[in-house]
């Protein structure tokens, strides 16, 4: 039987060249600077334009810009591939690779002059935050309590949004409210605005640049062209914001496990107990072979579903729905594989300065936020019940 090209898995020679760009930039700029953000949280100023401006040079960022905006106009495959090398860097410092929020590619002119094209230039650490989630919400976009009136010229907001990434330094907040009977908006809340308060900044397991704050909107008010995008078009534009960073996180996912089970590798080969290698012990072999599969497994679904995307071969729907399957299945895998790490490493596992503690920590939010495990098997039940088997799961 005649073999045809068309299941030619081998990733292009300009894919490659990113791939290994995106890698040494990690292992030379990233990486090196886990222990620092460990210690202290967020990096010096001097040292964080240092990493936005090689990031830049390396042609890491702004990925998800179209060239017409000033950006890289990269693939979505392009972005998959080097937000996987990223994702091998702790302490979320992957957050250097990539580009800004693409809700601000709605932005009109005016509002890309203030807040997409200085992030493009790398001139700030952080552009935007977004704000959705809800203390009685989550992430449930259909049941928002934060409330947008409009006052004359002006629109008013009031209501309560917690784990707002990087809301206690960023330029403005995306505010997703409710403006009408079925219908969302988009707002830009400049940092500073009289209204818009951090009520409580929580401590989480993870240290990084960024907290989390819980922000609260008081008669915040606005002026009309502080909308982003349409009045009631704020679900289309979270939507492909959720769409992008879900194979964002699945990459970064792929990035992680690779990394530990590099470190794993060694370790076992030079490892010793009981008069064997750790990796003849049955018990530790086959925690190795499970994650490898898994690893494998992982990779080949996420760069389908971003080379699907690129080719226009799904309907966003579809494509929703294959986001969902693969941030489902390489966050759950890469936890599974950072859990297995640890054990192998034993107590040197728990250890802080070790890479399989740190990514043990770090790994735990991917199956939480942009959409919970739980969200996600729902949509894909959603997708499994509503469209064509077949096209969902090949």
């Amino acid at each position: 039987m005649e073999v045809t090209a068309a299941m030619d898995f081998e990733l292009t020679s300009e894919l490659l060249d990113l791939q290994g760009r995106a890698r040494r930039f990690t292992e030379e700029a990233l990486i090196p600077r886990e222990m620092d953000v460990e210690a202290n949280g967020v990096l010096p100023k001097e040292v964080s334009r240092s990493i936005q401006r090689r990031a830049i040079a390396d042609g890491l960022w702004p990925m998800n810009v179209p060239r017409s905006m000033g950006g890289l106009g990269s693939t979505v495959m392009e972005q998959v591939i080097a937000q996987e090398q990223a994702g091998r860097a702790t302490n979320d410092l992957w957050g250097y690779v990539g580009g800004p929020y693409n809700a601000l590619l709605r932005c009109n002119e005016a509002q890309r002059r203030k807040y997409l094209d200085p992030s493009i230039r790398g001139e700030v650490a952080v552009a935007a935050a977004y704000a959705i989630t809800e203390p009685g919400a989550g992430s449930d976009t259909t049941n928002l309590e934060t409330r947008a009136v409009r006052k004359g010229d002006r629109w008013v907001i009031n209501g309560e949004k917690w784990f707002v990434t990087s809301g206690e330094r960023a330029e403005t907040v995306i505010v997703h409210a409710v403006t009408g009977p079925g219908e969302e908006t988009l707002f830009l809340v400049d940092r500073g605005t009289p209204g818009m308060t951090i009520k409580r900044i929580p401590e989480f397991m993870t240290r990084t640049e960024d907290h989390h704050p819980e922000m609260l909107f008081k008669d915040c008010a606005v002026t009309a062209d502080q909308i982003l995008g349409e009045i009631g078009g704020a679900n289309e534009v979270t939507r492909a914001w959720f769409r992008e960073e879900r194979l964002h996180i699945a990459a970064r996912c792929l990035g992680a496990a690779q990394r530990l089970l590099e470190e794993a590798k060694q370790w076992v080969c030079a490892r010793e107990s009981f008069g064997r290698k750790l990796h003849e012990h049955q018990a530790i072999g086959w925690m190795l072979a499970d994650s490898a599969t898994e690893l494998y497994a992982a990779r080949l679904m996420t760069y389908k579903t971003a080379w699907e995307e690129d080719s226009g071969r799904r309907d966003l729907k579809e494509l929703h729905a294959k986001a969902s399957m693969v941030k489902l299945y390489a966050s759950e895998m890469a936890n599974r594989v950072a859990d297995r790490v640890v054990q192998i490493f034993g107590g040197r596992g728990y250890c802080r300065d070790f890479t399989a503690e740190r990514h043990f920590r770090h790994l735990r939010v991917d199956r939480i936020w942009e959409g919970t495990s739980e969200i996600m098997r729902s949509i894909i039940v959603n997708g499994f019940i509503k469209r064509d088997l077949d096209r969902l799961v090949s």
